[in-house]
């Protein structure tokens, strides 16, 4: 069973894909395709921890004048963000899966990724428990569940984990297989 996995692995990096995003280009721009993919998975990853720094910020006391409702009215743009950074990932995945195996940083990578997702939908879900008291003054305050901000801690920490493991997966990797 695992022969016929590593062998598929071996014949989608013989695919002509699979070359074109190792060793391709964009002709009408003049740069690699992999520096291009890689761009985009960059721009998905800044959107997506982004907005997560940025609700977490909310939820450690800074931007009291943004309402928690507001805040999380940018998770689509968060969602969206990694969305770009799964199909990106897949694609530079594609170029070299047996390399990419052998790498224990992207082993760790993904096992950061996936930590960061569900703990990310987590908060999400639970930020929407949110409650506002209004007290007869004409103020009010926003009563967060207790646990929002070590879902907010913790996600950051795993993405945070996720980006310095991406980071040294080149130059981690074996030679390729």
């Amino acid at each position: 069973m695992i022969d016929a996995i590593w062998n598929w692995f071996i014949a989608l990096e013989e695919t002509g894909f699979s070359t074109w995003v190792r060793e391709g280009d964009f002709i009408w721009l003049g740069f690699s395709a992999f520096y291009v993919i890689l761009g985009f998975h960059s721009i998905g990853m800044g959107i997506v921890v982004g907005v997560t720094l940025m609700l977490s910020l909310r939820l450690f006391g800074y931007y009291r004048g943004l309402p928690i409702e507001g805040a999380l009215k940018l998770m689509p743009l968060a969602w969206a963000g990694f969305t770009i950074n799964l199909i990106s990932g897949l694609v530079l995945f594609i170029g070299q899966p047996r390399r990419e195996l052998l790498t224990m940083t992207f082993n760790l990578k993904i096992l950061m990724i996936v930590l960061a997702v569900v703990t990310m939908a987590l908060m999400q879900r639970t930020l929407r428990r949110t409650e506002v008291v209004a007290y007869a003054d004409g103020t009010a305050v926003e009563v967060v569940p207790e646990t929002a901000r070590t879902m907010a801690l913790m996600a950051n920490l795993f993405w945070l984990a996720a980006i310095i493991s991406g980071r040294l997966i080149g130059y981690t990797q074996p030679p390729p297989p």
